[in-house]
């Protein structure tokens, strides 16, 4: 009871004291406690400070728990964002049929990947020109053939025969459809979708639909492929 009386005492004063409570709520109590001493007896007084101290230990505690959660979760959320990139473990082939894996990305600051299928001629076009713009700077632009996944000959024929009509120069690749990156191809709905990965497999931002024919869709793209070769740049 005695307990009662001294904390309805002090939630009283609360509304008179002029202490912050969004701040340590341990710290406004003592706050209210100090500036308004002469409210309760030694006893009382002794027994609110004993009491306070023990809620800024508690709260101590508290913040401790949430800085080691906060941190875990942003550690997780890290390491989970590395890890997803579905070219980790890559591996595929060019259409003369040469092995190509992770390294692949490694040689560049950044790799443009466009996923198209065979009846998106104009794309081809667009980024065919594209790549030349991208070698100079320091990537490198490669195309995903969704239509020639597992090593389909006749898919891969037909693609290899319209990258010859636009006049496309770049690599173009077959890769496992049970593969992560297949799988990741699997899913997009729209074509074409313009992926920029960077130096160690990662992807970065966010994939770009739709094609360079776009001025908007052009600027965007190479504001994003400047932005991942200047970072790769302040790496070393």
């Amino acid at each position: 009871m005695q307990s009662i009386k001294i904390y309805g005492t002090l939630f009283g004063l609360m509304n008179k004291n002029t202490a912050d409570s969004n701040g340590n709520y341990a710290d406004y109590l003592a706050d209210t406690a100090e500036s308004n001493k002469d409210s309760f007896t030694d006893d009382e007084f002794k027994t609110l400070t004993d009491d306070i101290e023990t809620i800024r230990k508690i709260e101590e505690q508290i913040a401790e728990i949430e800085k080691e959660t906060t941190e875990s979760d942003k550690n997780g959320q890290n390491t989970n964002s590395e890890d997803a990139s579905p070219f980790k473990n890559f591996s595929g082939q060019d259409f003369d049929g040469n092995s190509v894996d992770e390294s692949l990305f490694s040689e560049n600051a950044v790799t443009v990947i466009n996923f198209w299928f065979t009846g998106c001629k104009p794309c081809v076009a667009e980024l065919s020109k594209l790549n030349d713009a991208v070698r100079a700077m320091g990537g490198e632009v490669v195309g995903i053939n969704t239509e020639t996944f597992d090593g389909n000959e006749s898919a891969i024929k037909e693609a290899a025969s319209v990258l010859e009509s636009q006049g496309a120069k770049y690599r173009n690749l077959s890769i496992d459809s049970s593969s992560d990156a297949g799988k990741y191809a699997s899913n997009i709905m729209a074509f074409p979708t313009t992926i920029l990965v960077d130096r160690n497999g990662n992807i970065v931002g966010d994939p770009m639909l739709g094609g360079i024919d776009n001025q908007d869709n052009y600027d965007t793209l190479m504001k994003q492929i400047q932005s991942v070769i200047d970072a790769d740049s302040s790496n070393k």
